[in-house]
């Protein structure tokens, strides 16, 4: 990989902007390069599609073929809900918040005059999802940096933020829809849950606030995408501790954080609830009758009703003889989520030690990084196996884009081809370090071959989605 060179790590912000660039740059010409309107012309019927002006710049005319190619898929019923807001049932399987953040930007540009063009919530859209998609990589970045202090692990954070960049879900972390987001919502909470197991010297009482903050970024998340519900996991891990830990021997300080914590899972569960209370207070609260049969059920949730009655998401529901192309489609990234999850079960403090004048302020002790590994594992494996049993199998790979377990895991096995033993005992483990290093090539490979051809598929509005 010609990108692991020593400039890279002593650069790396300019070095995961460089190939961040290189490769944005690479998708949207696939994209724009793609022939045709697409074997599905939904997008052609939007309003800014038929009024198009012959004589608009170069500029104008390259926006909107842009946003033509990547308003595919889910990107229509954002753009559309963004646009005229959520007016139909089954569009509330997608994201209130994320629409109304398109909306409140669209809004405020054409109070001011800027981006007069009838396409400007679906190229916002796309100007939030690299946005975003280029910062989580730079917090997917610390976040590693956090869980493996020192020079050893600012090498090993480079490669997993590389990793993001690349990640299968191709375009849709480019279009208008949800998933680069999420990652740097649900990175962010990550990150400062962390740190709130800071290094010694740190305030308590900060680190604490740090826990609440995760649990908002989490409830953000969340209210982006229904998934980032399973982040309330790894808070739940850390009531459970603290809880054990109050019955060894109470303290205030034990019961702050317990406080803490289980305000940060309130926000987390806030994010998930705020959008139903919307939806029923929309079309529940009305005097109309009837109302629809979900206001109706214990928990009125528009969200479980919409996946169910519409998009027929429900256990062993998708597992029909038809559908077993998609399955062997998403079976890499199962298998690389669920192995990753496993291989956190062996991470603890016996890693490679690097000195402690490298450890970066607010970094776990080496003990705690075995144990944040395995908080973090509990979501991903979690999201495999609901997806796996009860969902469209082959989101998974976007869905994946937004754990960062994985990633690491993937690092840590380029990790050991370039930055190996180089004495004797290099010798006794080459065999297993060669089956080591098929692992990560063909996983890399993998991971590029299907984001370009996930590329020109979903320029051309083909399936899988």
């Amino acid at each position: 990989m010609s990108w692991l060179t020593r400039s890279s790590f002593r650069h790396p912000y300019r070095s995961l902007f460089s190939v961040f660039l290189l490769w944005k740059a690479s998708l949207l010409l696939l994209a724009i390069l793609t022939p045709g309107p697409g074997y599905d012309t939904s997008t052609t019927l939007f309003p800014w599609h038929k009024n198009t002006n012959e004589r608009e710049g170069i500029i104008p005319s390259t926006l909107r073929r842009i946003s033509t190619k990547l308003t595919r898929w889910d990107s229509i019923y954002f753009t559309e809900a963004a646009r005229r807001g959520h007016l139909l049932e089954q569009e509330w399987a997608f994201s209130y918040a994320f629409s109304k953040f398109i909306n409140l930007l669209a809004s405020g540009f054409t109070n001011i005059g800027a981006i007069p063009y009838e396409f400007k919530h679906s190229a916002l859209g796309i100007a939030i999802s690299h946005a975003a998609h280029a910062i989580s990589v730079v917090v997917l970045y610390r976040l590693a940096c956090t869980l493996f202090p020192g020079a050893q692990g600012r090498k090993l954070a480079f490669i997993a933020a590389c990793l993001h960049i690349i990640s299968p879900a191709g375009l849709f972390l480019s279009a208008p829809c949800t998933e680069s987001t999420y990652s740097l919502l649900s990175f962010t909470g990550t990150l400062l849950f962390a740190q709130s197991f800071g290094a010694r010297g740190v305030s308590t009482s900060i680190k604490d606030s740090l826990l609440v903050l995760a649990g908002i970024l989490y409830g953000l998340s969340t209210a982006v995408r229904g998934n980032g519900l399973l982040n309330g996991i790894v808070l739940f891990e850390e009531a459970c501790r603290i809880l054990y830990s109050l019955t060894q021997g109470f303290s205030y300080a034990k019961f702050r954080r317990l406080v803490a914590v289980g305000l940060g899972g309130i926000c987390t569960g806030l994010g998930f609830v705020l959008p139903q209370y919307i939806a029923y207070q929309h079309f529940c609260a009305t005097h109309e009758d009837p109302s629809r049969e979900w206001c109706h059920r214990t928990i009125p949730s528009i969200y479980s009703f919409v996946q169910d009655h519409y998009w027929d998401n429900g256990f062993l529901r998708y597992w029909t003889l038809s559908n077993v192309p998609l399955f062997a489609l998403a079976s890499p990234m199962l298998v690389i989520l669920v192995y990753s999850a496993i291989w956190t079960l062996g991470v603890d403090s016996r890693r490679r030690e690097t000195p402690t004048n490298t450890m970066l302020p607010g970094s776990p002790t080496g003990q705690l990084t075995g144990r944040l590994m395995r908080s973090l594992a509990a979501p991903q494996i979690t999201l495999a196996v609901m997806v796996f049993f009860c969902n469209h199998v082959q989101i998974i790979t976007r869905l994946a884009s937004g754990y960062p377990v994985w990633y690491i895991w993937t690092a840590t096995l380029i990790m050991n081809r370039y930055t190996g033993p180089s004495t004797a005992s290099k010798r006794q483990l080459e065999e297993k370090t060669n089956d080591r290093n098929s692992y990560w090539q063909i996983i890399v490979q993998y991971m590029v071959i299907y984001a370009a051809v996930q590329g020109v598929l979903f320029a051309a509005f083909l399936p899988p989605a």
